[in-house]
């Protein structure tokens, strides 16, 4: 009797070796899909760190401009208003005060062209608006605008600061010219 019993025992082990591969291969399956997913976060997360450090850079542009925008503005402070200047506005041209002597006026004229040089070539649509406080007199400031769909940096429109155009992000700094 017992040597009826092998061959069905044998059979028995059969069937079970192949539920056995088939629920490993379920669980590799689902190991595989779990690193998948693993991997595409890890991704999203690098790219993310990759973005703000974009943001970043462009930050730390945006204050190196108006930094020198305003010490350039400290340096020539009788003509102050003169240095006015609304989004999207093109600056006139003026002569070359690095080559040539300058008056006062050509030289806030000079001033903003090479502001406004210098944001074309460093940030993303860069602009700039410049402007008097209107709740503060002798007080000016400045915007650095530059192209960012995310909207990172934003300002608001204390002391009439113009607001941040759409789909910008934006930087302000407020100081006395005449200090």
């Amino acid at each position: 009797m017992q040597h009826l019993n092998l061959p069905h025992k044998i059979e028995r082990n059969k069937h079970a070796t192949k539920r056995q591969f088939g629920i490993a291969l379920v669980e590799a399956l689902v190991a595989l899909v779990v690193l998948a997913f693993g991997v595409i976060g890890l991704l999203w997360m690098h790219q993310q760190g990759l973005i703000q450090q974009r943001q970043q850079l462009m930050r730390s542009v945006a204050i190196g401009v108006a930094d020198d925008m305003a010490e350039r503005m400290r340096l020539n402070a009788q003509q102050r208003t003169l240095y006015a200047k609304a989004w999207g506005s093109a600056t006139a041209n003026s002569p070359d005060c690095t080559s040539t002597a300058c008056t006062r006026q050509e030289l806030a004229m000079w001033d903003k062209q090479q502001l406004q040089l210098t944001l074309q070539s460093q940030l993303p649509e860069g602009d700039v608006a410049v402007f008097a406080l209107t709740d503060t007199p002798d007080w000016w400031g400045i915007v650095i605008a530059w192209r960012d769909a995310n909207e990172t940096y934003r300002t608001d429109t204390a002391s009439g600061s113009p607001p941040c155009p759409a789909q910008m992000s934006c930087w302000r700094l407020f100081f006395r010219p005449d200090q």
